[in-house]
């Protein structure tokens, strides 16, 4: 299936089948009371860090800080709402790397830029330590020579160095039992996003070894072609689900919303069972709603990893149909996440954090849903 066949399912809201039903029942926050504020503290982050190489304003015009400007209620602009707001922006400019920029390419530079992001969260400086070098005789570990990246440079030290910096100043904001949880996370995220490229890389070789190659077969099915694939493959939906809970970032995510609204909470609380449910429903709709939108996008760069293209590719429907599925999958779960935050909120028994930390991850939700549903980043067929 060609990115045109995606056409009418992305985009506006109003274009989409399931976008006027779900967005109608989902309030849009108010922008943040200092939004204008907020924005200039990231803008201005941005270009002093050179984390995007200088092309700042092409990356604000997908309207990244919109989302950052109503994300968080009327938390205080003080150091963490604004390091909060850098997390979520970094984390989408590296997963704008891995889902576009090093799809289909050699994995080494991907290797080490995560060996790098590793090392940073392990204590390290992530500059030279832990990290391969920039080529590697007879090929990187993928088996593929880092020689010039395939014609693109690999991400300088901006992006190791702008991560490691707002590291250490996160270290300085938040307790150890924080800290600890959120690398756990960033690892996970690192690691399952690493390993997706790398499986890629080797069905990639494998398929330039058959009779078969090219954008024909970028979304043939993996029992389709034995044991070969290119590196757009697409995920049969129980691949989708056993990994999408990690390469999405939305761990990350919540790591935000406790650091934004100034939450200590303990890891006991993770692992009760409503907060864990919640968690798991916050987790869906942020990668459905991001699958909703995303997939012309992601089809375009021989990404894979969207449950809108694995109902197409696996399940047989529609481009249409699969539209409205999901949809529908998301107002549910929307929907089924309202319900346990408010129950949270509105039980006498929970604390006040976790209470505040459920009434965030709405927040959050709400937010993310509308901007997507809207953000010029989703309106494109070209890999960002």
């Amino acid at each position: 299936m060609g990115v045109s066949s995606y056409r009418g399912m992305c985009g506006l809201a109003a274009e989409h089948p399931g976008g006027p039903d779900l967005l109608a029942g989902v309030a849009r926050p108010a922008p943040h009371g200092e939004a204008g504020a907020l924005r200039r503290d990231v803008g201005a982050w941005l270009v002093a860090s050179g984390v995007l190489g200088g092309d700042v304003q092409g990356f604000l015009a997908q309207g990244h800080l919109d989302l950052v400007a109503e994300a968080w209620g009327d938390v205080p602009r003080g150091p963490r709402l604004v390091a909060a707001a850098k997390w979520l922006v970094l984390t989408w400019i590296l997963d704008d790397r891995f889902d576009d920029q090093w799809i289909g390419r050699p994995v080494t530079a991907a290797r080490r830029t995560v060996r790098a992001l590793t090392d940073v969260l392990d204590g390290g400086s992530g500059v030279g330590s832990g990290s391969v070098p920039d080529s590697v005789p007879g090929g990187g570990p993928d088996g593929v020579s880092d020689g010039g990246w395939d014609g693109i440079e690999p991400p300088g030290d901006a992006l190791v160095e702008a991560f490691a910096v707002l590291w250490r100043e996160t270290v300085e904001l938040t307790p150890p039992q924080w800290r600890a949880r959120y690398a756990a996370y960033f690892r996970a995220y690192l690691d399952t996003s690493l390993g997706y490229l790398d499986e890629a890389s080797l069905r990639d070789t494998a398929f330039r070894d058959t009779a078969f190659h090219d954008a024909p077969f970028r979304d043939t099915p993996f029992h389709d072609l034995g044991t070969a694939a290119p590196a757009g493959a697409v995920q049969t939906v129980p691949e989708y689900l056993r990994r999408r809970d990690q390469d999405g970032a939305v761990s990350c995510a919540a790591g935000w919303i406790e650091l934004a609204h100034g939450l200590d909470l303990a890891d006991e609380v993770f692992r009760h069972p409503r907060v864990a449910d919640l968690l798991m429903r916050f987790n869906h709709v942020v990668c459905w709603v991001n699958d909703l939108y995303s997939a012309e996008g992601e089809s375009a760069a021989g990404n894979g990893k969207n449950l809108l293209r694995s109902f197409t590719v696996h399940e047989g429907l529609a481009p249409q149909e699969a539209s409205a599925r999901l949809g529908a999958l998301c107002e549910a779960e929307s929907t089924t996440l309202e319900f346990l935050a408010d129950g949270i909120a509105r039980d006498p028994s929970s604390p006040g954090e976790v209470r505040a930390f459920a009434l965030g991850l709405v927040r959050f939700t709400r937010a993310l849903i509308h901007w997507t549903a809207t953000a010029a980043r989703y309106r494109t067929e070209s890999p960002r």
